[in-house]
């Protein structure tokens, strides 16, 4: 079955845009996904609840005000930069019932919403046409086909495919565009700035307040009000707080928007006033929260400037002064692009045949070669490859000085160096897919090994999530044509080398690698381990802790030490929970949702977790019932009587590198540029 034959079920949204891209692998919400599905008739009960309280003129309902929607996401932290962290969240159960249940329902509105103030946007959700799952540039079409084989629906969690979002996906490709080049052409003013700490800022009362004079006239709106509604579910989700949204799923960009439209459309409606007509004197354009302005005065920037000030202090939001940039037209956006530009042009040149040199080699086999000693002209090709084997190993000592070098002179942009070289890597790769091996059919163990060393070696600048994603994803590229994880010991010789990412990285960016020596049977040098441990220790989260289990099973005595720290810090957390009716509101439900069912911990531990389950959401669904209590009852049933959880607890069920190189490719616009590649990728964040 090709991705092309994978219908999309409103539920999809659920496997699509309400997970953050940064957590591991084995979190999953396909298998709530596949119950939830099974038991569809109550998922069309609670949004017909829904749709008739929103439509009832008789009544002033609040929708999602009950108690029951209430609930603690799981926080964590990932690299924001070499110097500091950005924290994401995992929403709970409920919770993606709740945003499913919400967007079903406000599903046109918001849509509509977004057309209609999108004065500024580069990036907003529009409906999405496209009844089935399918990629339109044809160059892949035949990869996902051979991909969704093995992981079906997986293929599309966490991708963010459920509605088209657009005109751009990233800022890179804006400022790669035709219309940046005419932007830079026709006006001779710029400034580019931020909202400061933009999610983290935003309070959830001031939706109301776009509809609003001020904050006692939005005190009279319906309750059904979709801006009234969103500000509910904003502290449904995140604790009942209203001061942030939290960061991590899709759908906390597509919130955000909705008020960085409302901000940006007050902007050009008071520039309007004062004669200023936006695309004539002025063009403003806005990435989330990065905002371009271009002007034909200084005079006309600096009023765009404190418009934007004054107004979206109005929504308690403040523009970053550290991030403000003002040029005079024309300049260079990215001095370190050119340079990095170059070095991977030369990188390319040094480590892959392009395809005319390939063509030729082609062309020569077939002088050399009689076709009747071939079983077919396609032995030809597949005789070719695009690894430059003796060429690479001669110049890799110059290109990791020439990389040193490159990340010495620009340190503040190490991650976009970093992943930029890896795009480079497999965007070539992937392009040749089907064309001609990476390798030669009789590659060596030694150039295998030369190879990644200095994958591995560029990686260890900037061991963040994305890059460890890429760096999956080569692996995934090679192992599928030489075995290689399998059988040499390249991989393992590779992690003893670099071991020190294990002891700088943020232990949530290289779960995914942690997952990888669990799947392969890779042991992490005991020294490392033990800072690993520390590290998760810290960290507090139950998602590391059972990822982490999985990788100790390598070794029965190690396992044993790791099992009985786990299951004496889950009695700890069960016992910290003291009003059971509320048990969502507390982060340690989290220790409940993800070791639900695992059949490594104590018998006695699955036990209490079925006490605690069934006391909590014991309910019966009647005609007359709540939304809240339709998925109350939904919850109660999958949590007791699925045999299958959040956490996926046998490697072998899934394809973790086929899924984690379809994502990555889907994510990275490879688009642009000599190579057709770009480094601008989708993250959860802001």
């Amino acid at each position: 079955m090709g991705l092309n034959n994978i219908k999309r079920n409103s539920l999809d949204y659920i496997l699509s845009d309400l997970l953050p891209v940064e957590i591991s692998e084995l979190y999953t919400h396909k298998y709530f996904y596949d119950y939830l599905i099974t038991n569809n008739k109550y998922i069309e009960q609670a949004v017909n609840n829904i749709l008739k309280d929103k439509n009832s003129i008789a009544t002033n309902k609040k929708l999602f005000e009950s108690p029951k929607w209430n609930s603690m996401p799981l926080k964590y932290t990932i690299a924001k930069s070499l110097e500091s962290d950005r924290e994401l969240n995992v929403i709970q159960p409920i919770a993606i019932l709740q945003l499913f249940l919400f967007v079903s329902v406000y599903q046109k509105e918001i849509l509509n919403y977004m057309e209609k103030n999108s004065v500024f946007s580069l990036r907003y959700h529009r409906k999405n046409n496209d009844l089935y799952y399918k990629q339109r540039r044809k160059s892949l079409t035949k990869y996902f086909d051979e991909t969704s084989k093995a992981v079906e629906k997986t293929v599309i969690q966490k991708t963010g495919l459920y509605f088209d979002i657009g005109p751009f996906q990233s800022i890179s490709a804006f400022t790669k565009s035709d219309l940046w080049f005419s932007l830079n052409r026709k006006y001779q003013f710029f400034a580019k700035t931020d909202f400061k700490a933009c999610f983290d800022s935003i309070y959830t009362h001031t939706y109301k307040w776009l509809i609003g004079k001020d904050v006692n006239d939005t005190k009279e709106f319906k309750n059904v009000n979709i801006f009234t509604t969103i500000d509910r579910i904003l502290q449904n989700i995140n604790a009942c707080t209203s001061n942030g949204i939290i960061i991590g799923p899709e759908f906390s960009r597509m919130i955000a928007e909705i008020l960085l439209q409302g901000i940006d459309t007050a902007v050009m409606n008071s520039l309007y006033v004062e004669g200023y007509k936006n695309d004539v004197e002025y063009a403003v354009y806005r990435y989330v929260d990065d905002i371009f302005i271009f002007a034909e005065s200084e005079q006309i920037m600096n009023l765009i400037l404190k418009k934007y000030e004054e107004i979206s202090r109005k929504y308690m939001l403040r523009l970053n002064d550290r991030k403000l940039n003002k040029e005079k037209m024309p300049f260079v956006l990215d001095v370190w692009l050119k340079e990095t530009s170059q070095y991977v042009t030369q990188t390319s040149n040094i480590i892959f045949y392009n395809e005319d040199e390939r063509n030729g080699y082609i062309e020569k086999r077939k002088r050399e070669v009689k076709l009747s000693d071939l079983q077919s002209e396609v032995d030809i090709v597949i005789e070719a490859h695009i690894f430059k084997a003796k060429i690479f190993n001669q110049l890799k000592p110059t290109l990791m000085t020439k990389f040193n070098e490159l990340i010495c002179s620009f340190p503040q942009k190490t991650k976009t160096i970093v992943s930029y070289n890896f795009g480079m890597v497999i965007n070539k790769i992937e392009r040749s897919r089907n064309k001609a091996r990476i390798f030669s059919e009789k590659v060596s163990s030694k150039t295998l090994y030369s190879f990644m060393d200095y994958i591995f070696f560029v990686y260890s600048f900037y061991p963040d999530f994305i890059n460890t994603q890429k760096l999956l994803s080569i692996i995934s590229y090679i192992n599928d044509e030489t075995e290689f994880s399998t059988e040499t010991d390249v991989l393992q010789k590779l992690i003893t080398k670099y071991v020190s990412i294990f002891e700088k990285a943020n232990i949530n960016d290289i779960v995914n690698l942690i997952l990888l020596c669990a799947e392969k049977n890779i042991e992490i040098p005991y020294r490392q381990e033990c800072k690993i441990e520390d590290k998760i220790c810290r960290e507090d989260n139950p998602i590391i802790y059972a990822t982490y289990l999985m990788y100790a099973r390598y070794n029965e005595a190690y396992y044993q030490k790791i099992i009985t720290k786990i299951e004496r810090i889950i009695g700890i957390k069960i016992e910290a929970i003291i009003k059971k009716e509320t048990i969502l509101t507390y982060r340690e439900f989290w220790w409940i949702i993800i070791f639900n069912k695992c059949s490594f911990i104590d018998s006695t531990l699955q036990s209490k977790f079925d006490m605690i389950l069934t006391n909590k959401f014991s309910i019966s669904v009647t005609d007359s019932s709540s939304a809240a209590d339709i998925c109350t009852y939904l919850l109660g049933d999958f949590f007791v009587n699925s045999s299958s959880q959040f956490f996926e607890w046998d490697i072998s069920k899934r394809n973790l590198l086929k899924e984690i190189t379809y994502k990555t490719y889907e994510r990275s616009l490879f688009k642009n540029y000599k190579f057709n590649y770009n480094f601008m990728e989708f993250s959860s964040l802001d």
